[in-house]
């Protein structure tokens, strides 16, 4: 079974109606919806992002989860290439990593700083500025070294908070952590740390397999051409 979990605050979901192959379950934390046959409604507060979503149904639901669970904003036709229209997208890569993205990104030297650049971002820039977003008192770093000890300086990551993920890869990692994170971003209607796990939820879960990978791929495709060129 797949389930599709919606982090919704004002959005239309419209587009979801049309998904009955999947089970739909939607997190509002804005303007009430009235439960419906279409999908299953959960009213949270508005606290934390659509990370805190995530969170907040791993960890209520680590012992019953689908095999694949695909997480998607209520709105996902303005990420661009951050996001598949259809849900159906993150089904077809999705036995490669057990991780589907529609476009993975790469964190590198120069992107592990305090604020993951959020005060220059034009986006969040005067959220910032009247501090409605979180600060941090360790950073982005120290929060990723907190969570793993031997994060790499390269990690692949995806941007946007959608991505499914199977359910094997969840509960590879332990209840608590889930439940330490939730807290975490519990605190805050737009905790800096949303934007933190946007950018750790690859890693998360796959332990930068594919970057690993696509470097192995890369390098045994030249490999071959050497060889055949002698």
């Amino acid at each position: 079974m797949t389930s599709v979990i919606v982090s919704r605050f004002n959005e239309d979901l419209n587009w979801l109606k049309t998904h009955k192959n999947f089970r739909r379950i939607v997190y509002n934390k804005g303007k009430r919806l009235a439960d419906n046959k279409n999908f299953k409604v959960i009213n949270l507060p508005n606290v934390g992002r659509e990370s805190q979503t995530w969170l907040y149904h791993i960890a209520k639901n680590y012992d019953s989860l689908d095999d694949v669970n695909i997480f998607l904003q209520g709105r996902i036709d303005d990420l661009g290439c951050m996001a598949f229209q259809d849900p159906n997208g993150y089904l077809e890569n999705i036995d490669k990593y057990g991780f589907s993205v529609r476009r993975f990104g790469l964190l590198g030297p120069l992107h592990w700083n305090w604020n993951v650049g959020i005060e220059k971002d034009i986006r969040y820039k005067k959220l910032w500025e009247t501090k409605k977003i979180s600060r941090s008192k360790i950073g982005f770093r120290k929060f990723s070294e907190n969570l793993f000890p031997e994060i790499p300086i390269f990690v692949a990551t995806s941007y946007g908070g959608c991505f499914a993920v199977k359910k094997e890869l969840i509960i590879a990692n332990k209840k608590e952590l889930y439940i330490e994170l939730l807290n975490i971003l519990s605190k805050h209607e737009n905790p800096i740390e949303g934007h933190y796990m946007e950018r750790l939820w690859c890693y998360l879960f796959t332990r930068n397999s594919p970057l690993l990978r696509s470097f192995k791929d890369v390098l045994l495709t030249k490999i071959e051409n050497l060889i055949a060129d002698i």
